[in-house]
């Protein structure tokens, strides 16, 4: 097995990837199937595939196959903000980055979102009111409500871009304080509320008011850690 085996065995798998238009979570073939596809040896195809699981391009469940990742080709910690020690600015310019997309995001969800689109919105704002309502960590699925509204925008570049601001909110502060949490359930049920009637400015406007909060909230109780040219 040489390395330019692998490489193009990895480009193979690749294209199947693409020319099947196959979607997170859809599964593969088999090692075998893909072994005799390529006509190359078992142990290509296994090294093949670790590297596209480093990649985050594919996920390798033991006993059950492979999958396409759900967060397809991103790294874990893609803007590189884990060892970064400065929790309480991180967030806020976070927060501050998200001012600037979500509302337009949420804008055009009101505009191109699907039933189909909508109903997993909605199921994403149950399952993290019912976590704030019994006191538990909702922030996995307060993230998947956010990419939800980017999914149902209908821009592909705006979903990724929103999947990797997501994955790299450290939100536990927010979850400790009771008025926050329970004005998200209202902020997010609002706006849905404009997403599901097509209003397009609502929608704009209800997702400002929402993350204003936030950052309020940090410049309200932070305010001593900020830096001064952010306030």
């Amino acid at each position: 097995m040489t390395t330019s085996l692998v490489n193009i065995t990895i480009n193979k798998i690749l294209n199947l990837i693409k020319n099947e238009n196959l979607k997170p979570n859809d599964k593969l073939p088999t090692v075998e199937e893909l072994s005799t596809k390529y006509n190359v040896g078992r142990s290509t195809i296994r090294e093949a595939l670790k590297v596209l699981a480093t990649q985050n391009i594919i996920t390798i469940k033991q006993g059950s196959g492979t999958f396409i990742s759900e967060q397809q080709g991103m790294s874990k910690d893609p803007l590189g903000l884990e060892y970064i020690s400065d929790d309480i600015n991180i967030i806020f310019d976070m927060v501050t980055l998200r001012l600037i997309f979500e509302p337009e995001m949420a804008a055009m969800a009101a505009q191109f979102a699907t039933r189909k689109d909508i109903q997993y919105i909605k199921d994403c704002c149950y399952e993290v009111e019912n976590l704030i309502n019994e006191g538990k960590d909702y922030y996995k699925e307060d993230a998947n409500f956010h990419v939800a509204i980017a999914k149902a925008s209908g821009n592909s570049i705006i979903h990724k871009i929103t999947q990797v601001i997501h994955s790299s909110i450290k939100k536990n502060i927010f979850m400790t304080d009771n008025t926050l949490c329970k004005d998200t359930i209202v902020f997010h049920k609002r706006i849905i509320d404009c997403i599901e009637n097509g209003d397009i400015s609502g929608a704009k406007y209800a997702m400002i008011n929402h993350l204003d909060a936030q950052r309020r909230f940090l410049i309200d109780n932070y305010k001593y850690k900020l830096t001064r040219k952010q306030l």
